[in-house]
């Protein structure tokens, strides 16, 4: 819940650069770019940004739609054939709002454990929770992972903080620009391409409002939270299998 969500409609606003839109019937889908020329007025790294924009209702009734739309948006930054990716829920699985990561991690297949007679990627999933939880860092869980299961690309799942109440549950974000875990407490390192030189795709979705150092959340949180789980695991499913 402490990654931030990147405010299009102010980046709109202030005009600093081009922005792909496509409104669709039941959903929006936004593209844009930050680079060297508004990268510290935006306070966001550079890389690829998408959105994808709904409201609850089209959330509970146009499922497929979504996964779908999300499966051509990671096919973006998937060029390649991926043989042996590590996706990563990260958050508190303790915490409703929080555990987007986990939830999503729980419903995708793991195959790395699989003999190399079947030819489909070797999916690897993990978990590292919180360090009040393991009393480590979840970049020192992460890179001993990385280190031990060599993945060809990294994909981060995890909650997001808005200040715009408008966003609030009704967004997803996939990026290339990398998550730091547990950044609210300063408890860890980057992740991106340059961490471990592999490609990192970042997943999140605003689950919580920050207004004046609070955090708030809605009453149906659980809901929106295996809804959102749902589509990201199913896209990730049909995208590996």
């Amino acid at each position: 819940m402490k990654k931030v969500f990147l405010d299009c409609s102010q980046i709109i606003k202030e005009n600093l650069y081009k922005i792909d839109e496509i409104n669709h019937k039941y959903y929006q889908v936004s593209h844009f770019k930050v680079d060297s020329n508004n990268e510290q007025k935006l306070k966001r790294i550079k890389g690829d940004y998408y959105t994808i924009s709904f409201d609850y209702f089209n959330l509970n009734k146009h499922e497929k739609m979504l996964t779908k739309e999300l499966m051509k948006i990671l096919k973006v930054f998937l060029k390649e054939k991926i043989s042996k990716p590590l996706i990563i829920g990260l958050g508190n699985s303790s915490i409703t709002c929080d555990a987007l990561g986990v939830n999503t991690t729980n419903k995708i297949m793991a195959t790395n454990h699989f003999t190399d007679f079947l030819n489909i990627p070797k999916v690897a999933l993990f978990n590292p929770e919180v360090t009040a939880k393991t009393g480590i860092s979840s970049f020192s869980l992460i890179e001993m992972v990385v280190k031990k299961l060599k993945p060809t690309v990294i994909i981060m799942i995890d909650t997001l903080a808005t200040s715009n109440a408008s966003y609030l549950n009704n967004c997803l974000e996939i990026n290339n620009t990398g998550i730091i875990p547990g950044s609210a407490i300063k408890d860890s390192k980057k992740i991106d391409s340059h961490t471990f030189n592999i490609p990192v795709i970042a997943i999140g979705a605003p689950l919580v409002l920050s207004i004046d150092n609070n955090l708030y959340t809605s009453p149906h949180v659980s809901e929106i939270v295996d809804n959102i789980s749902t589509i990201i695991s199913k896209a990730l499913n049909d995208l590996f299998f």
